[in-house]
C-alpha cells in the first residue's frame, strides 16, 4: 500500500494507518481461513480465500485513496461478500443454495473465473490510477451538457405523463403497495407477463420506473449545486422534486419493485445529494456497503411473499440461501459450457436489444441465468448469473480478462466523474451506473439491463434534448478550466477558487489570503 501523504511514515514508507490496516486485514483473512478453509481444505476454498484477501485490500485502497470512489467500493464490497465469503461456507459444509447433484469437478474452474475477473479489474483500475490521480490530466469537457433546473423539470414532467398513462394499464397505484406476487398476478391478468416476450411490460412498467429514477437524480443534483436562481425557481425545483419522489415511491418501493431497483434509487439519491468530501464519510460509506451486503441484503426478500418471510434466515445461515447462489450458478455455467459450448454474444445482444419485441425477433435469447438453470433441470429458473460468469459463458476466459480489464478502466473514469464540481452529463452517467452496478454484477444482464439501460438512455436524451437554460431557471455557472475536480480552478473575478485540504468549497481572497467559504457570485 502507498504511504499516506498526510501521516507519519515508517522506514518502509508505510503510514501508521496503513500498517494498522495491514495487521487487521491479515488477521481477518487468517480468521476466515482458519474457520472456513482449514476444516476441509480444498483448492477451490483456497482460491476463494485469495479472492477475499484481494477484495479487502482493494476496498481499503479505494476507501483511503483521497477521493470518493463509489464504483470501486461497491464492486469490491459486493464481490467480497456475495462470491468471496459466502462460497467459503458453502464449500466447507458441502451445502449449496439449490438442491442439485454435486459438480465438484467444476469448483476450481468457477473460482478461477472469479479470480481472473477481479485481478483484471484491479489491473485496469490501477493502470488509470498510476497514470495520474483524478484531476492531474486534462479531459474532454462535457460542461456544455450541464445539469439544469430546466432539464430536471422536463424529465420529471415526462415521468409524470408516463405514470398517468401507464399506471391504469398495470393495475393502478394501490397494487404497488401490496407485494411482488400480487403485482405479478395483476400483470399476468393484464397479459403483460406469463410469456417470454416482455417488451410491452418494459414499455408500460420498466420505462416509467427508470424515468422516475433519472428525474429524482437530476432534481437532487440541482439541489446539491444550488442551481436555482431565485425563490421562484427554487419553488419550481421543489415541486419537481416532490413529484419525482412520489413517482419513485410508487414505482420503486421495496414492496413490489425488484430489490435492486429500490436499492438503485436509494443509492442514486445518496450519491447525488451528498459529496462525501470528508474521509470519515467515505469510510462510513464503505463500511455501510459491506454491512448492508452481509446483513441487510437477505432481508429484502421479506417483501416478496409469505413463503419468503417464513423461510427467512439470518446470521451465517443466510449464506446458504438462494440470495447467495452466485458461486453455484458459476459452477452450473461451467457445466453448461462443457455440454453446449459458448454462446458468443447471443445473450448480451439480446439483453442490449431488450426493447425489440420477440414477435419481430424470434431468435431473441431469454436471460442467460434461466438457460443455465434450465440446463441443470431446475424448476425455478429465474436465478442470478454473475457478470463475470455470463462473460465466460459468452466469450470464454479470454473474454473475462479483456472485458474486466476495460471495466476497471471505465470504473476509474466514472469514479473521477462522480465528485466533479458542477454536475453535468458525466456526473449523471457516473452516478446512474454506480447506483445500478450491484444489480448488473449480480445479473443476469437480460434481467438487469432493461432498468439500468433505460435509465441511461433517458438520462442521455434528457441532457441532450433539453440543453440550455431557455426558461432562465438555472444560475449561470462559474467558468472552469478543462480539468478534473482535483485541479479544477474556477476563474471568478475577485477570488481564486482553489481546493484546500480536499475541500472544493474553500476559497482564498487574493488581497489578504484569508480563507473563506462560499459560492461563486451569481
Amino acid at each position: 500500500m502507498p504511504p499516506d501523504s498526510g501521516a507519519r511514515t515508517s522506514w518502509s514508507g508505510w503510514s501508521r494507518r496503513d500498517r494498522v490496516a495491514a495487521v487487521l486485514g491479515t488477521l481477518t483473512v487468517a480468521v476466515i481461513g482458519v474457520t472456513t478453509v482449514l476444516p476441509r481444505p480444498t483448492i477451490a476454498g483456497l482460491l476463494g480465500l485469495v479472492v477475499v484477501a484481494i477484495c479487502l485490500t482493494a476496498l481499503y485502497r479505494a476507501t483511503f485513496s483521497g477521493s470518493f470512489s463509489p464504483v470501486a467500493v461497491m464492486f469490491w464490497s459486493f464481490v467480497a461478500v456475495w462470491v468471496g465469503f459466502a462460497p467459503l461456507l458453502q464449500i466447507r459444509d458441502r451445502r449449496l443454495p439449490w438442491p442439485d447433484l454435486p459438480l465438484h469437478q467444476h469448483y476450481v474452474t468457477a473460482q478461477m473465473i472469479l479470480l481472473f475477473a477481479v485481478c483484471a479489474f484491479w489491473v485496469g483500475y490501477r493502470r488509470r490510477e498510476e497514470a495520474g490521480p483524478p484531476g492531474s490530466r486534462p479531459t474532454r469537457s462535457t460542461d456544455r451538457f450541464p445539469v439544469t433546473v430546466e432539464k430536471a423539470t422536463v424529465v420529471t414532467a415526462a415521468a409524470a405523463v408516463m405514470a398517468v398513462a401507464c399506471l391504469p394499464r398495470t393495475g393502478g397505484i394501490a397494487i404497488r403497495f401490496t407485494s411482488r406476487d400480487d403485482l405479478r398476478r395483476v400483470l399476468e391478468e393484464a397479459g403483460l407477463r406469463g410469456g417470454q416476450d416482455l417488451a410491452m411490460l418494459g414499455l408500460l412498467n420498466t420505462l416509467p420506473a427508470a424515468t422516475s429514477l433519472v428525474a429524482l437524480l437530476l432534481c437532487l443534483l440541482n439541489w446539491r449545486d444550488r442551481n436555482a436562481r431565485s425563490r421562484r425557481d427554487r419553488l419550481i425545483l421543489l415541486v419537481a422534486t416532490a413529484v419525482a419522489v412520489t413517482l419513485n415511491v410508487i414505482y420503486n418501493n421495496p414492496l413490489t419493485a425488484n430489490r435492486f431497483s429500490s436499492f438503485s434509487v436509494m443509492l442514486a439519491a445518496a450519491l447525488a445529494l451528498l459529496r462525501f468530501d470528508r474521509q470519515w464519510w467515505r469510510t462510513l460509506f464503505s463500511g455501510g456497503m459491506l454491512l448492508g451486503l452481509a446483513v441487510v441484503y437477505p432481508f429484502a426478500n421479506l417483501f416478496r411473499n409469505d413463503r419468503a418471510r417464513n423461510n427467512l434466515r439470518i446470521g451465517l445461515d443466510a449464506y446458504y440461501t438462494w440470495d447467495f447462489d452466485g458461486f453455484q450458478q458459476t459452477v452450473n455455467a461451467v457445466y453448461h459450457v462443457d455440454t453446449h459450448g459458448h454462446t458468443w454474444g447471443h445473450h448480451l445482444v439480446s439483453a442490449m436489444l431488450f426493447w425489440v419485441p420477440r414477435s419481430l425477433w424470434e431468435g431473441k435469447a431469454i436471460p442467460a441465468g434461466n438457460v443455465v438453470a434450465g440446463s441443470r433441470g431446475y424448476e425455478f429458473q429465474n436465478l442470478s448469473l454473475p457478470f463475470w460468469t455470463e462473460v465466460f459463458l459468452e466469450f470464454s476466459l479470454v473474454g473475462v480478462v479483456v472485458l474486466f480489464f476495460y471495466y476497471g478502466r471505465l470504473a476509474r473514469r466514472l469514479d473521477a466523474w462522480v465528485g466533479r464540481s458542477g454536475a453535468n452529463l458525466a456526473t449523471g452517467l457516473a452516478v446512474t451506473f454506480a447506483a445500478c452496478q450491484i444489480g448488473l454484477l449480480r445479473g443476469p444482464l437480460g434481467a438487469q439491463i432493461p432498468f439500468a439501460g433505460a435509465a441511461l438512455v433517458i438520462l442521455l436524451l434528457g441532457m441532450f434534448l433539453g440543453n440550455g437554460r431557455v426558461w432562465r431557471l438555472t444560475r449561470a455557472p462559474a467558468s472552469y478550466t478543462d480539468t478534473e475536480p482535483a485541479t479544477r480552478v474556477p476563474t471568478v473575478a475577485g477570488a481564486s477558487w482553489v481546493p484546500a485540504d480536499g475541500d472544493p468549497g474553500r476559497r482564498v481572497e487574493p488581497a489578504s489570503g484569508t480563507p473563506a467559504t462560499g459560492r461563486a457570485p451569481q
